[in-house]
């Protein structure tokens, strides 16, 4: 057998053992995880959160992680030194993850302290993993809307659909005649991402919009 394919073996045989202590932790402690559009999420919000969703500042980007880390190490380490109000990881098909996450704290001051503490730590012998603040983009630029299209019938539209949405404004479309340009507010980075992909995938073509932009 060569060395390539006995590394190969031990990869496999590691994420397996991680997989089933992953499986074990979430057993335990009760943590919901849902995986969905290729990302696993835990939160937004926990359980017991009470009010609106923590402001913008208050997501990390995490970088660099081993392939075969799941959340029942990182979920715990993040939580460390703050309250976390989302952990997303993201996943492969094969069920490794991405080597990257992110993490969102219920204060901007917890946010701070996971980049301050975390940035460059070793999570493995010869592994340290980036953090750094997110780039946490809420609003989407929908272009195109018919002109007859108005403020509320787009908006109930989006409230049946998508999820998270603060605001609709509606203005003419620079350099198209008798079109409408709509920028429409989230509540998280995550729920603006995810109305894009929704609009372009089905109900963009029902109202005959174009999402151009996060």
């Amino acid at each position: 057998m060569s060395s390539e394919a006995r590394g190969g073996s031990g990869r496999s045989t590691i994420n397996q053992a991680n997989k089933k202590a992953l499986l074990t932790w979430a057993k335990e402690t009760g943590i919901n995880l849902v995986q969905i559009n290729g990302q696993r999420r835990y939160g937004g919000p926990p359980p017991g959160w009470v009010g609106d969703p923590p402001p913008a500042g208050t997501e990390v980007f995490i970088g660099k992680l081993p392939q075969d880390m799941y959340e029942n190490t990182l979920i715990p380490l993040f939580q460390s030194v703050g309250t976390l109000y989302e952990f997303r990881l993201m996943m492969t098909f094969s069920g490794l993850n991405r080597g990257f996450a992110y993490a969102k704290y219920g204060t901007q001051r917890a946010a701070k302290e996971a980049i301050a503490a975390f940035n460059n730590f070793s999570v493995r012998e010869g592994c340290a993993i980036v953090v750094c603040r997110s780039t946490e983009k809420r609003e989407l630029s929908v272009d195109g809307l018919e002109a007859l299209v108005s403020r509320q019938e787009l908006e109930a539209v989006l409230r049946r659909v998508t999820a998270g949405i603060l605001s609709v404004t509606l203005h003419p479309s620079p350099g198209r005649p008798r079109t409408q340009l709509a920028l429409l507010k989230f509540s998280s980075h995550h729920a603006a991402a995810m109305a894009k992909k929704t609009l372009m995938e089905g109900t963009g073509g029902m109202l005959g919009v174009l999402p151009c932009c996060l």
